[in-house]
């Protein structure tokens, strides 16, 4: 279980988690969850919702994701900033260079991220992220990031389906499986730069974030 009051008391954003920070055991999906709250115009902007396990996960495509309880990094929040038309594509891409940047703040591990929306380490994904862009009772527009980033999982808890294309930070930074990776720290991290990385947005920085993007995004003959 992620100790939620020891990421209130360490969190250092101004909007992410400020306003309401929500914990649950099990959800469907923490997305599904943070959008029915945006369209209530009293759910502030930065909400964050957090699962240590979700049954219906889902990521680009309606594609699911799967994950054994109290090994990931399951969080959704609600943003109400109005995207322009040229900026639909951003929030995918600053929450997968969010988490890569945090990644490699707190593990040293170098991930790179593939268009659109998934964080991989050696080719394999470790981390994916989910925008949706929804309306509130007033029609007024507001969009939910959501991502899931594998953990503390060892090699044995992945489907025989996903080992060749999935990894997680404990078989990444680790031999043995025996690395356990503070979820706390790390999403403390991510939404760090996360926070960051939507002030930019908002800046209408675009050259900025992409910019940075660059030196993250995997080249094509990396990708596969």
């Amino acid at each position: 279980m992620i100790a939620i009051e020891t990421l209130r008391e360490t969190l250092k954003t101004e909007i992410i988690g400020k306003s309401h920070i929500e914990f649950h055991t099990e959800v469907s999906s923490t997305n599904d969850i943070a959008i029915a709250r945006g369209k209530s115009e009293n759910t502030e902007e930065g909400t964050l919702i957090i699962a240590d396990h979700q049954t219906a996960g889902r990521g680009r495509y309606g594609r699911t994701w799967d994950a054994p309880p109290g090994k990931c990094i399951l969080v959704s929040i609600i943003f109400r900033y109005r995207l322009k038309q040229d900026q639909i594509h951003l929030p995918n891409l600053i929450g997968a260079l969010s988490i890569a940047q945090g990644i490699h703040t707190i593990t040293g591990l170098t991930a790179r991220i593939k268009y659109p929306n998934d964080v991989r380490i050696a080719k394999k994904k470790v981390a994916g992220v989910l925008t949706e862009i929804e309306y509130d009772m007033h029609r007024q527009p507001f969009f939910v990031l959501g991502f899931g980033v594998n953990v503390n999982i060892s090699m044995q808890e992945f489907p025989p389906t996903l080992r060749e294309t999935a990894t997680s930070l404990q078989i990444a930074a680790s031999d043995t499986d025996n690395t356990e990776i503070c979820r706390v720290e790390l999403l403390q991290t991510i939404l760090s730069h996360l926070e960051e990385n939507y002030l930019l947005l908002k800046s209408g920085n675009t050259s900025v974030i992409n910019s940075v993007l660059t030196a993250w995004e995997e080249t094509d003959e990396n990708s596969c």
